[in-house]
């Protein structure tokens, strides 16, 4: 056994609540009645316990990010728990985010001391910004894929195991010698099983959550060493797909789950293991960190769409820049692709265009980008990403691009016009999230980059222009274009009679 000093995580469970029902969960997901949620004053107290622990300190579930004050948590933890240079951070788009997080996970030079366990709900895309800019280890399994998980709740007399081969299997378990310690709101353990067993079963908890607690040696771990008897997990057990949903359980352990009325077992999400048709020799023992999974990028399936933007409002912002055929052919276009959501301008004959096309207009006269921003979020409801789209169409390829990859919310990604018509560096397209910590206070549309961070600011390659002469384009195309311009040039006429 290992002492937790010389662990290389120690987790912090500050919740049992999941949403998924896994097959064998190590937290025994499912069978609690009422889970529980830590509060924030034994979270901050598990926090300062570990000062002075020199491996990772994660934070873990159930699922954690679920935990209403799960923000104010890792505030809290960021804040006093190891240290931020945002090197793994997911700031670029990623097309394969797995393939980003399994780079950081196995970069065995590298730890900022801070990791989170999660199965990538919809929560996490919520925190996404926090997350990246906290943890640097982050290890994700959304269960989607086909994933062993040992079985865990039989006792080693019931399959006749002595006591002379018991004590060397127990001190050789791959989860105390491999993987963490944990602190649940009842206590800290030396052991993560043996923390969750606790909380499922209604335990006398753990050791007091003080500084140093970890220190504790295999020799002081005393009365914690009774939840092994419960534990099959340094035995060699068989294994059931997490997807089944479905627990191995003995018979001792079947009358414990009656005894605490768990759901799971009165779902019939419960199979009994009979130890008389026990075969030790059909399995093996387990000494790997990660058995479950043969592919590792398997860690992500359905979850991979949690990920991707949700919505995508498209604002077309046309300055004086444009000509009145730029401007009617960027309509037209955009809304023939369904991308267009408000027209931006503070020209009146802009305004007309946008009332040809059907599509809702946010005036810029005289007004200032915060106001206008304001003003669009309230009218387009924009809870989530904004394609502002400066005198230009982006190509099909940059909307397959939004598409398609993960993009972090606390970010704007940018992608400027590469083009010879005199535009270039005016013609831009910026793509950002309402939810950004850098517009927590308003924020400018006309110059959204200025409250965001530098390492914040993506630059997104270039674009080639959108070709605007009419001859290969369909006759609607060329009639539609054309009452545009039209209409824009009347009110231009309208305006300059007034004066």
């Amino acid at each position: 056994m290992k002492s937790p000093a010389d662990m290389k995580i120690i987790q912090i469970d500050i919740t049992n609540a999941c949403p998924k029902r896994c097959s064998n969960c190590t937290r025994f997901c499912g069978h609690h009645k009422e889970p529980f949620f830590m509060d924030f004053e034994t979270f901050k107290q598990a926090v300062d316990s570990m000062k002075g622990f020199k491996g990772i300190v994660g934070i873990m579930g159930g699922e954690p990010t679920i935990h209403p004050e799960f923000e104010r948590f890792v505030e809290y933890y960021r804040d006093n728990w190891g240290y931020d240079d945002f090197s793994t951070a997911s700031y670029q788009p990623q097309s394969s985010f797995v393939n980003h997080i399994l780079a950081n996970v196995y970069n065995v030079n590298y730890s900022n001391q801070r990791g989170l366990w999660t199965s990538v709900t919809p929560r996490y895309y919520r925190h996404f910004e926090l997350i990246q800019d906290t943890f640097g280890y982050q290890l994700v399994n959304d269960h989607t894929h086909s994933s062993m998980h040992e079985t865990l709740m039989v006792t080693r007399k019931e399959l006749g195991v002595p006591d002379d081969e018991w004590i060397k299997m127990r001190d050789s378990c791959w989860i105390q010698n491999l993987w963490s310690a944990s602190i649940t709101p009842k206590g800290a353990f030396f052991c993560e099983v043996a923390a969750a067993m606790d909380a499922t079963l209604d335990g006398p908890g753990g050791w007091k959550i003080e500084p140093g607690w970890w220190k504790r040696k295999p020799a002081d771990f005393g009365e914690q060493l009774n939840w092994c008897e419960m534990c099959s997990a340094c035995l060699p057990m068989p294994s059931r797909d997490a997807n089944e949903e479905t627990d191995d359980v003995s018979p001792i352990w079947h009358e414990k789950l009656k005894a605490i009325d768990s759901p799971k077992l009165k779902k019939g999400l419960v199979e009994k293991f009979d130890p008389k048709a026990y075969h030790a020799e059909e399995h093996k023992i387990i000494n790997e960190e990660t058995p479950y999974l043969d592919d590792q990028e398997k860690r992500l399936g359905g979850a991979r769409r949690v990920l991707h933007p949700h919505q995508i409002v498209g604002v077309l912002w046309l300055t004086e820049h444009i000509d009145d055929n730029q401007a009617a052919r960027a309509v037209v276009d955009l809304k023939m692709a369904n991308r267009l959501g408000f027209v931006v301008s503070a020209k009146e004959a802009h305004k007309l265009l946008a009332d040809t096309a059907g599509i809702p207009f946010i005036s810029a006269s005289g007004r200032g980008g915060q106001q206008v921003l304001a003003d669009l979020r309230a009218q387009s409801q924009a809870l989530d990403w904004i394609l502002l789209m400066r005198d230009m169409v982006p190509t099909d390829k940059f909307f397959k691009l939004l598409e398609n990859c993960v993009f972090n919310p606390g970010c704007v990604y940018w992608r400027s016009a590469a083009n010879g018509d005199g535009r270039s560096g005016l013609a831009k397209t910026q793509f950002f999230n309402v939810r950004a910590a850098s517009l927590k206070a308003g924020g400018d549309l006309f110059n959204v980059e200025a409250t965001y961070p530098r390492r914040k600011i993506v630059q997104v390659g270039s674009e080639n222009p959108v070709s605007y002469d009419f001859g290969p384009t369909r006759s609607f195309y060329r009639k539609a274009i054309k009452r545009l311009i039209w209409a824009g040039k009347r009110v231009e006429r309208k305006i300059a009679s007034r004066v």
